[in-house]
Order: C-alpha cells, then sequence, then structure tokens
C-alpha cells in the first residue's frame, strides 16, 4: 500500500509535461500534488490518479467508499486556500488557480 501511494505521488510529480513548465507552474504543481496527497491519506478509500496544471484531479474510489467524495473535496479546497491565506500573510502574489474551486472528478 505504502509503495502503491509512493509510486502514485512519483508519477504524479513527474508526468504529464513536467519538463516543459515554468518554475511557477511547477511550484503551483507542487502545492497542488501535496494537498491532494494530504487529503489522500485523510481519506483512505479515496485514490488520487492525476494532478492537472491547473490543480484539478481525478479521483478514484474503493466502490462502497463514494460517500467520502464531498469531504475529500471540501479538503483539498480548504487545503488550497490554506496555501493562498499563507501567501497573502507573507505578502506574496496569491495565484487564481489556488482561490478557484478546482474540477474534481470521480472516476
Amino acid at each position: 500500500m505504502i509503495a502503491r501511494r509512493s509510486m502514485t505521488v512519483a508519477a504524479l510529480l513527474l508526468g504529464g509535461c513536467a519538463a516543459s513548465m515554468t518554475p511557477e507552474q511547477k511550484a503551483m504543481h507542487q502545492i497542488f500534488v501535496e494537498v491532494a496527497h494530504r487529503c489522500e491519506s485523510r481519506f483512505r478509500t479515496i485514490h488520487v490518479d492525476q494532478v492537472d496544471l491547473e490543480g484539478g484531479l481525478k479521483i478514484s474510489s474503493d466502490a462502497d467508499s463514494r460517500t467520502e467524495y464531498r469531504a475529500f473535496v471540501g479538503c483539498y479546497v480548504d487545503g488550497l486556500k490554506a496555501h493562498a491565506e499563507a501567501r497573502r500573510k507573507a505578502g506574496l502574489e496569491v495565484p487564481e488557480a489556488l482561490t478557484r474551486q478546482p474540477d474534481v472528478e470521480l472516476e
């Protein structure tokens, strides 16, 4: 289980077009992945399959656990808002991606 989760996170970090991302995009993507992973560890029946450059997620769940979907999305949104607030307090620019409602698709 731990090995699967580590491989998933590594794939999320390295997958896609990581080589062509700007430093800002890489930093934002890292935030999205970290927040998604934190929520995935809280809701063990939800699995993050993909994190896109806009912060959208594709997730899957165990067959009998779709009831955790809303709580997972709330966790993810709250985590992004916390990053936005921390940046605001530090006097840093707050990217729009941290303040908008992300797409979370349950497959």
